[in-house]
């Protein structure tokens, strides 16, 4: 069938949901609107028919980052993928659902999402009658027209691609002010953006787009998508019952592989404990062999990678306003520097250990930050040359 059912719903069941169903064959709109809030998608079960339905999650629920993981030996590394990533992530890897995505070199993208938000996504298709084909970012759906990012406004918020597996979803009094610092990280000259929406905006080479539906953009650029959020635990099960009298033998050879499967499941469950525990040990390793050692030499370096690491996550626009704000106090003190930063989005909180050259150098950068932070200090340690301390901030 060459008509398709796109919806795009929010992050939370009260937020409003567009929705089109676009014709492949007739390359045109058959009938578009926006719903008040999930609840009202029973309201397109009846649109969805037979028709695949495709769906849209806002970035803004999901972080798109990326891990350094060599070709060789990549099937065994990706069972360690949840550690590898735990240091740049608030909530506990086993409340996670992971998905890679495309691969640029040694390279690799990884979409992060909360179980509990992908639960909540597929329960309110369920209690509408809607069976999604496929679970996409929105921000993965913009083609990129081959420029190096691409970039649409969607109602209030700002949809930013910045490559085949990377993206942001960002608020509009936020977007301006973002998109020439995430710029100004290439290395590699100005940034080429493919524009789907009339935008005014320095620091990058803009390409025009033809300015259409905001919805249609994405439904054409759905198609393409890198990777699926209905992966791993959340793959939709085939519908054996209703074929099930039609290939009798073949459901039978189904069933009967299914138990030899379970049986010899059981039979070797202490193989798969030992296992777990060689698993648990190669991830120790291999993760010190991609990531690298905790110990601190590049602060650049590393505050790059955490920053990339948080873009398309919830709280990426209140990480970047906190860091602006901390700028001038580091200015004031440079010889104390950050070691290590990590940033609680739930709780909004930003931690940090940092090094100076004496406690007067700590107790004046405290002194700087606690006119915009509520500053929670840990115990100060000195070494033959250094103080080291943890601050705990958080806005006024």
């Amino acid at each position: 069938m060459s008509e398709r059912l796109f919806i795009r719903l929010g992050k939370s069941i009260e937020q409003n949901c567009s929705w089109l169903v676009w014709s492949e064959q007739e390359q045109e709109i058959i009938a578009s609107g926006e719903l008040a809030d999930a609840s009202a998608l029973s309201t397109l079960a009846e649109r969805a028919g037979n028709r695949p339905v495709d769906i849209l999650v806002p970035a803004s629920a999901i972080t798109l980052t990326s891990v350094q993981l060599p070709e060789k030996g990549q099937r065994q590394a990706l069972k360690a993928l949840p550690f590898m990533l735990e240091e740049n992530l608030a909530e506990n890897v086993d409340a996670l659902h992971f998905v890679t995505g495309p691969r640029e070199g040694e390279s690799l993208s990884v979409a992060v999402v909360a179980h509990e938000q992908m639960q909540n996504w597929l329960s309110w298709l369920s209690d509408a009658g809607i069976k999604a084909k496929q679970i996409v970012p929105d921000c993965l759906a913009l083609p990129l027209q081959e420029c190096q990012w691409a970039a649409m406004k969607f109602g209030q918020d700002y949809l930013l691609r910045t490559g085949s597996g990377a993206g942001v979803c960002l608020d509009a009094n936020w977007f301006a002010a973002a998109l020439p610092k995430l710029a100004t990280q290439n290395q590699d000259g100005p940034i080429t953006l493919a524009s789907y929406s009339e935008l005014d905006i320095e620091g990058v080479e803009q390409q025009q787009q033809p300015l259409d539906l905001p919805m249609l953009v994405l439904a054409k650029g759905i198609l393409n998508a890198p990777l699926n959020l209905l992966s791993g635990v959340y793959t939709p099960k085939r519908e054996y019952g209703k074929h099930l009298m039609l290939w009798r033998n073949s459901a039978i050879v189904i069933l009967v592989a299914l138990v030899l499967a379970l049986v010899n499941k059981g039979l070797n469950i202490h193989e798969m404990n030992t296992e777990r525990a060689q698993l648990q040990a190669q991830s120790e390793q291999i993760f010190k062999q991609v990531v690298g050692s905790s110990r601190v030499v590049n602060v650049r370096s590393q505050m790059e990678s955490k920053l990339r690491s948080l873009q398309g996550s919830g709280g990426g626009t209140a990480f970047f306003t906190m860091l602006d704000k901390l700028a001038g106090a580091f200015t004031k003190v440079p010889d104390l520097k950050p070691t290590s930063l990590r940033f609680d989005s739930g709780r909004n909180e930003l931690r940090m250990q940092i090094t100076a050259k004496s406690y007067a150098q700590i107790e004046q950068f405290k002194e700087l930050i606690t006119k915009q932070f509520v500053v929670d200090s840990g115990a100060m340690n000195s070494s033959e040359d250094e103080v080291t301390s943890t601050l705990t901030l958080r806005s006024k």
